[in-house]
């Protein structure tokens, strides 16, 4: 009897171990390129929107809904700035859009099939920063795959913010 629990233990260890596993950090994202972007001044507010993991939650007569699960926003040092709930109600199915000062932040959120993660955002005057931590985004029209920041599976995350040495 000792044998099989000494046994199922060592089994299992390799498991709970696994489940420890540290943040995985991602390549700066920042927002789409855009031909004028050079033009804009380097103060002002931009927009985020971070596509969460969802969970699936139901309402009346089973109908599922999948809201986006919530994250925080950290400055490069690691200081929460802020937490956003990232859907209205459990209905909503929308993530948040967070107005902030231009500059770089940390978003601190979870990704579908790979759990917590770090992605360093850039933030740009009168432009939006999309993340997206679920399979199935692919830019629209032409681009090349250095210009975006993606998992190590190949699901792309968004735009990469150092692409042709832009800051």
């Amino acid at each position: 009897m000792k044998a099989i629990t000494i046994y199922t233990v060592i089994g299992i260890l390799p498991l709970l171990v696994s489940c420890t596993s540290e943040r995985m950090t991602l390549s700066p994202v920042g927002p789409r390129p855009v031909a004028w972007e050079k033009v804009l001044p380097p103060a002002g507010k931009g927009q985020l929107e971070v596509f969460t993991e969802t969970d699936e939650y139901e309402w009346g007569q089973d109908v599922p809904f999948f809201p986006h699960r919530d994250y925080q926003i950290c400055t490069p040092e690691g200081k929460r700035v802020e937490r956003v709930w990232n859907h209205q109600t459990h209905e909503d199915e929308t993530p948040a859009t967070v107005t902030l000062p231009a500059g770089r932040y940390l978003v601190k959120a979870d990704a579908e099939f790979y759990g917590p993660v770090t992605v360093p955002v850039v933030i740009r005057p009168d432009q939006t920063t999309r993340v997206v931590l679920q399979p199935g985004w692919k830019p629209a029209g032409e681009f090349a795959a250095s210009d975006l920041v993606g998992f190590p599976s190949g699901y792309f995350v968004g735009w990469r913010a150092d692409r042709s040495g832009q800051k």
